[in-house]
């Protein structure tokens, strides 16, 4: 998901709940309506009509006033969580977001412990002959298998976007895949961390995109709009895991589920 793609993809995510209307805002993209009757931000339940509105206003904000008085993209961030129905609904529906996650832990351990050639054949990818990009774009589909629903492809860009900082090191040591034998710990943490960035803001914006289609024509300032909202859930990942450094030598349900849920937690303003 390194580019903006928010003109793209399916329109309705299944697990949305039945309140959640894709269209137009009914207070004309200014939320002043939704924010008198709905607002319920000092509590744990916030409307999507909320969500949607105070993002609309924060768009519109950065496009005529620069950004000031618009609101923030974490207090949007937060009540996105809360109406998806708080950090435990959102764990729950994160299902191909925690099992990509834990296979992608899974092979870093492994690559650790057996080396890449016995991961690669463990995972029954055929690598001789084949080129790195060959390669990596087999382990995207052995680690994140499936694209059907939203939740499926934000978990699969994820995976991609933790995986491209692999290729970047095997790019660095000349193409040659066996550099991985000797991957730093750093890495692997750099790429787990990724994939968790990529991931909780991937979700947001896959129901919030529609948002910048309708508000913001300038593809750019759509853009730069995705990417604050990407680094403020970068800077909640990187905090989280400070507190452990040590965490991705976990397991991979202690590792990923877990790591996972403290982020959201943080996200929604209840750790």
């Amino acid at each position: 998901m390194g580019t903006s793609n928010i003109y793209h993809g399916p329109t309705k995510n299944p697990l949305l709940p039945a309140d959640y209307d894709d269209g137009q805002d009914n207070t004309g993209g200014d939320g002043s309506q939704n924010n008198q009757e709905n607002d319920q931000i000092g509590e744990k339940t916030v409307t999507w009509g909320t969500v949607k509105s105070d993002f609309s206003k924060y768009i519109n904000s950065k496009s005529r006033t620069g950004g000031r008085g618009g609101g923030s993209l974490k207090n949007v961030a937060r009540q996105y969580v809360r109406a998806s129905g708080g950090t435990r609904a959102v764990m729950s529906g994160a299902i191909s977001g925690t099992r990509s996650g834990r296979a992608l832990h899974g092979f870093y351990g492994s690559v650790v412990s057996n080396g890449i050639r016995h991961t690669l054949e463990s995972l029954h990818i055929q690598f001789h002959g084949k080129s790195v990009n060959e390669i990596m774009s087999l382990l995207v589909n052995t680690i994140s298998p499936d694209a059907v629903t939203k939740e499926d492809i934000v978990a699969r860009e994820a995976t991609q976007d933790a995986l491209a900082h692999i290729y970047e090191y095997i790019e660095r040591n000349s193409m040659d895949i066996q550099c991985l034998d000797n991957m730093p710990q750093d890495l692997v943490d750099t790429s787990m961390c990724a994939y968790f960035e990529s991931y909780i803001w991937g979700i947001m914006m896959k129901d919030l995109a529609s948002r910048l289609e309708i508000y913001e024509k300038i593809p750019d300032k759509a853009y730069e709009i995705e990417q604050e909202l990407k680094g403020y859930i970068k800077g909640t990942v990187q905090v989280e895991f400070q507190k452990d450094r040590e965490i991705f030598k976990k397991s991979p349900e202690e590792a990923v589920d877990g790591l996972m849920k403290k982020c959201i937690a943080v996200v929604e303003g209840i750790a």
